[in-house]
């Protein structure tokens, strides 16, 4: 350890020459925060892990297998360090019996970004290399972090302070370097300026070393820099010299740095000397760039970035810019980071000091790195960056950004797009040098970049870049309108980019197919950028007026049964009762980051420490300590007697605090595992625990319907309710500590104050129990999740309701609020994780309050028929949108809804035990079919429209009417709940499909049976003929879809999206939302069944996959009720009355 410029990286990179010519180095790293990688701590161990692949072949394939088995593992993003460790240094090395000591150097490790993370790994590496035939060999400045990891392992073997060496130690050892050092000098440039040249006389002079010697001090890096600048002297060696052991320091200079301040200075000035004014401003301008880059260009992208011609600027400053020759792609940088930060001190680079270069200022520096920037994505950002062949810009469902496209974006548009917000960040006001360009970019470009990025691999750069510019344009003084409206045009971007961020992130041009598809009416980047100059799929109805209230959706897959919102809002916790698993969650992108497995049994509750640590219950009866970082299981803590059900970590201490089903709440020491309290009172389970926000205190909620606060081992307080009994299922403090909010069984909010244990507020509306209740961070609303699916949040002043969030088709098991208080975390059964936007307007819709439960196109396609469970029908114009025709008469929900062969009838089934036919033309009822004693699911015409079948329920029959007379013609007598039923295309046989997962096939004039199909195990749900009557499709509750030869009664399994009969039917299958279903289409009659379905969904439900190109489905639209097909239009419908026409035929 040492401090700045004492040598370490110099013997770092010494050792590692020595090992290597030894073949004893097994990898090094050499940390650096003036490069991205470089002070990227998650890189030391896969790096490690290649030196070490480099070393031994089998270690090699054994790495290459892990890669193989999780290719994760080599990606910076990797979260478990340890399972990376294992996998890539450990158990290869155990497994190959090697034996050979290999070192590893570490390097620099005070210069990576993120020291706490840099702290774990040391202990990590440490512990886990403690038996392997390896040895560490660590240089770092000595902070705080970084010393405590090193002096707390019980496996450092030496540590070595260099500032702590004895002065004439560290005096000897700079003399012998300078003077070898300036001997080489000699040699090398009187052997190329003046190879004749008399060498007797002695150089370097003893006093001018002496004096070099005295102004390096214990600094190496004085010496190296000194040196470096004496050698670029080239003939002017000796001169240079003279000059630097003449030099005496700036005269009332107290700081540390003082002699290597001078030295600075000095070379500044001289490279000043020879220069015109406008010289030393391009330079200046090279020099603010070099500097205050995120991460280090070449030398051929920083001329083209800074458009100044960067080798001949930096000729004169190559004593302390790092300028490589080879290879190409070798970065410029300052060879040491004192010197950053003496040219950016202006008590350090001072007039005194260096009369013709004053020190940078760092908010002009940011301006012309954020103003470079713009104008090169300005100039070089365009649709199709790469120039990817046309079929590949299409989207489609499988189709991931290809690596090789990634080179053909140049180096310096890859800095401008990564780094332009955190440049502009930077600004405290953005002015009119800036704000035109930064408008033209976001009205022109933004798509462009998003496509970029997303090539790039940094898509989530693109979010936090947003985030940055939307800081920047609120914290603006700019009072220009352009400022708001460039402001709210970058939150509309934020939001486009949230919602479709795992489509575009694997795809690119998805920004283009998808995410710009389904943006709001009123959204600001669909009016920025409409008209499109490529086709795209349309909206004919349905979309959102403005972005709903839920600003993100995940979908976990299987229940959220617990959830907790880090103190940052950076990520979420939930535990699941499916899998007994911990997940973390980025709330900004939506993506997994962690899963964490140890609990045997469902999660109960989850609670993120102030550190970033989680705490999990479980009805395994344990309390876990997870490190989210490592993914590390750091304690189990038994002790309770039945199941945990909430846990809470004190804001102040190492403690947790524990409630169960055993009626106690268990107080614990997360460091040393050991339960430090059982507190006893309740007489029933404790159903909730939190802590004060001063930690002195602990609330407590049970089903003995009593809430109390406990301060150390008693109880302080106890609320309740006069004259109610209604269990308690959460409580949580207020911010300031003197107010609880607890929810209840009987769906009641309740706000009590703390002093008087009186109650303050009751807050009604929701119809089941509350479940989870939290108190914003001001106090003054309270958000409470419940069994009735809904999120609310209250005014805690005046207990009204301000916001009525639904969404959730499941029971609410949890809510919290973000810091803001502007958004609202919620988790639900449904497997869905749910972030709200409180302050945003209910998303208009102008459609039905009535949910849709029945749709279909009319034959050809230019219509759209649907039932309600109001019992109206209406009709719509499928190119437009439009209605066309409200059809009332219906007394209950229509279930069924299908035209005639021509069109010009339809026919509806209701829960009013009714059927009716209405006339299209006329758009009146013509009939109505009753005597039904039950409600009617459906009704199909005979293809000569004369004739329909109508199954019964419950008395298992279907019945075929005269539709001119309302007759009945025969009676199927099925013997099961008939599900399904289709005539065929002669109309001469009817095929039924029924509970008891039988096909029965019927003659259509006697009604007699005249076949059975069986082979399904579960109830038949679709049933159709070939066009030529001699086979049949149907599809079942078992998930599969099968085609039948109607004389051998012989099936065959459908197993691909596609299939073509023999007699030219088209199949198309529809797999989604867990069940498997078909469309037909008959080349004869095209328009028969829904009109040839060259379209289907995905089997996750989240893409429209078509023929000529997909279209991903946003999560705001995923909850697909009806879905229909017919030609390149599909059109489905959601519980909550939205109805969606989507053409894929692209505008």
């Amino acid at each position: 350890m040492g401090m700045a410029g004492t040598g370490k990286s110099t013997i770092s990179h010494s050792l590692c020459k020595m090992l290597d010519a030894e073949n004893m180095l097994g990898a090094s790293f050499f940390c650096s925060r003036g490069s991205e990688t470089a002070r990227n701590a998650r890189l030391i161990v896969p790096t490690i892990a290649y030196g070490l692949a480099s070393t031994s072949s089998a270690i090699k394939s054994d790495i290459i297998q892990a890669i193989g088995d999780d290719p994760r593992l080599a990606e910076p993003t990797y979260i478990d360090v340890e399972d990376q460790f294992n996998k890539f240094i450990r158990r290869p090395i155990i497994s190959r019996n090697i034996k050979t000591y290999k070192v590893i150097v570490i390097d620099g490790l005070d210069e990576c970004s993120d020291l706490p993370f840099v702290s774990k790994l040391i202990r990590l590496i440490l512990k886990l290399s403690r038996d392997l035939p390896l040895k560490l060999f660590i240089a770092s400045r000595d902070e705080q972090l970084i010393h405590n990891a090193l002096y707390s392992s019980q496996d450092l073997l030496a540590a070595f302070p260099l500032h702590e060496v004895e002065e004439r130690v560290v005096e000897h050892d700079i003399r012998l370097f300078i003077k070898k050092s300036l001997l080489d000098i000699q040699k090398s440039l009187l052997d190329i300026e003046s190879p004749g040249l008399d060498r007797t006389l002695e150089w370097p002079a003893p006093f001018e070393l002496s004096k070099l010697v005295e102004h390096s001090g214990r600094l190496f890096i004085y010496a190296v820099t000194a040196l470096r600048y004496i050698r670029e002297g080239g003939k002017l060696f000796k001169r240079r010299l003279s000059c630097m052991a003449n030099r005496e320091p700036k005269l009332g200079s107290k700081q540390q740095t003082s002699m290597i301040d001078d030295l600075y200075g000095h070379i500044l000035q001289q490279a000043c000397a020879s220069q015109e004014e406008g010289e030393i401003l391009d330079m200046r301008r090279l020099l603010s760039i070099i500097i205050f880059l995120r991460n280090p260009m070449p030398i051929y992208a920083l001329t083209e970035f800074a458009k100044i011609d960067a080798d001949v600027h930096l000729s004169a400053l190559k004593a302390v810019i790092h300028v490589p020759a080879q290879p190409p792609e070798a970065a410029v940088a300052p060879f040491h980071a004192s010197f950053p930060d003496f040219v950016t001190d202006p008590s350090r680079c001072s007039p005194e000091r260096c009369p013709s270069f004053a020190a940078l200022i760092h908010a002009e520096c940011h301006i012309i790195l954020a103003l470079r920037c713009m104008d090169l994505m300005n100039s070089s950002l365009k649709y199709n960056i790469c120039g990817i062949p046309s079929d590949m810009t299409v989207s489609r469902q499988g189709q991931v950004n290809s690596p090789e496209y990634m080179t053909k974006i140049s180096e310096e548009l890859k800095y401008a797009c990564v780094y332009w917000a955190s440049h502009l960040v930077e600004l405290q006001e953005l002015g009119s040098d800036i704000l035109p360009s930064l408008r033209h970019f976001l009205v022109t470009h933004l798509l462009h970049w998003i496509e970029c990025l997303s090539i790039l691999g940094e898509l989530e750069t693109a979010l936090r870049s947003l985030e940055s510019a939307n800081t920047a344009l609120l914290r603006s003084k700019a009072t220009d309108v352009q400022c708001r409206n460039l402001q709210l045009l970058v939150e509309d971007a934020l939001r486009c980019l949230q919602s479709s961020f795992e489509a575009v992130r694997r795809n690119a041009f998805e920004i283009y197919q998808s995410a710009f598809v389904w943006l709001p009416k009123e959204s600001l980047v669909r009016k920025a950028y409409s008209p499109v100059p490529y086709s795209l799929p349309r909206v004919v109805l349905g979309l959102h007026d403005s972005w709903p209230q839920e600003h993100l959706i995940v979908r976990r897959g299987s229940a959220v049964s617990a959830l907790a919102l880090s103190h940052d809002g950076s990520q979420a916790a939930s535990g699941s009762s499916a899998d007994n698993m911990v997940r973390i969650w980025n709330t900004t992108t939506g993506l997994l980051e962690a899963e964490l497995k140890g609990h045997t049994h469902p999660v109960t509750s989850v609670a993120f420490s102030r550190s970033g640590k989680v705490a999990s219950g479980s009805w395994d009866k344990t309390v876990g300590i997870w490190d989210v970082r490592t993914r590390e299981l750091e304690a189990k803590l038994r002790g309770h007697t039945k199941g945990v059900t909430s846990v809470a970590f004190s804001p102040i201490a190492d403690l947790v605090c524990s409630g169960s089903k055993d009626c106690t709440l268990g107080i614990w020491d997360a460091k040393t595992r050991e339960l430090q309290d059982r507190l006893r009172g309740h007489t029933r389970a404790v159903n909730s625990v939190s802590f004060s926000p001063d930690g002195s205190r602990i609330l407590s909620g049970s089903s003995d319907a009593r809430l109390r606060i406990w301060n150390a081992d008693r109880v302080e307080a106890d609320f309740r309710s006069k004259g109610n009994r209604a269990k308690v299922t959460s409580a949580a403090f207020s911010q300031d500590g003197k107010r609880v909010v607890s929810g209840t069984q009987d769906g009641t909010v309740r706000i009590w104050d703390v002093a008087t244990r009186n109650l303050e507020a009751e807050l009604k509306g929701h119809t089941a129990q509350v479940t989870s209740v939290a108190f914003s961070s001001d106090g003054s609303r309270v958000v409470s999740g419940s069994n009735d699916r809904t999120v609310r949040v209250w005014n805690a002043m005046n207990e009204e309701s301000e916001a009525e969030l639904e969404g959730h088709t499941a029971e609410v098991c949890s809510v919290a609020f973000f810091q803001d208080g502007k958004q609202v975390i919620s988790g639900s059964w449904d497997g869905t994780i749910r972030i709200w936007n409180t302050a945003a307007r209910e998303a208009g819709l102008s459609q039905h309050a009535s949910p849709v439960t029945c749709l279909v196109f009319s034959q050809d396609g230019e219509h759209l028929v649907y039932g309600s469970e109001s019992g109206t029908i209406w009709i719509r114009n499928a190119g437009t949108g439009e209605i066309e025709a409200e059809l009332e008469g219906h007394t209950a929900m229509v279930s069924s809804v299908a035209f005639s062969h021509d069109g010009s009838r339809l026919v509806s089934a209701s829960r009013d035990w009714t059927v009716r036919v209405w006339d299209t033309h006329s758009i009146r009822a013509v009939a109505e079919f009753k005597g039904h004693t039950a409600s009617v699911s459906s009704a199909v015409f005979s293809p000569d429209g004369n004739r329909l079948v109508v199954p019964g329920w419950p008395d298992k029959t279907a019945r075929i009417l005269d539709v001119a007379t309302g007759k009945v013609m025969a009676e199927l007598r099925v013997g099961a709940q008939v599900w399904c039923v289709a005539f065929s295309m002669d109309g001469s046989q009817i095929a039924t499909g029924s509970s008891d997962a039988t096909i029965r096939i019927w003659n259509a004039t006697t009604g007699e049976a005249e076949g059975e199909l069986i082979g399904h195990t579960h109830g038949v749900r679709d049933v159709a003929f070939s066009q030529d009557g001699s086979q049949v499709i149907s599809s079942s509750g078992d998930r599969t879809v099968r085609v039948w030869d109607k004389t051998t009664g012989q099936s065959d399994m459908v197993t691909t999206r596609y299939l073509q009969l023999l007699d030219s039917t088209e199949i198309f299958i529809h797999d989604a939302r867990g069940t498997k279903t078909f469309g037909i289409a008959y080349p004869k009659q095209p328009s028969a069944l829904g009109g040839g379905l060259a379209h289907s969904v995905s089997e996750d439900g989240q893409w429209i996959l078509g023929d000529q190109r997909d279209c991903w489905i946003p999560p705001h639209y995923r909850d697909l009720g009806e879905l229909v097909f017919s030609g390149s239009r599909v059109s489905f419908a959601s519980s909550k009355g939205r109805l969606v026409i989507l053409d894929m035929k692209g505008t």
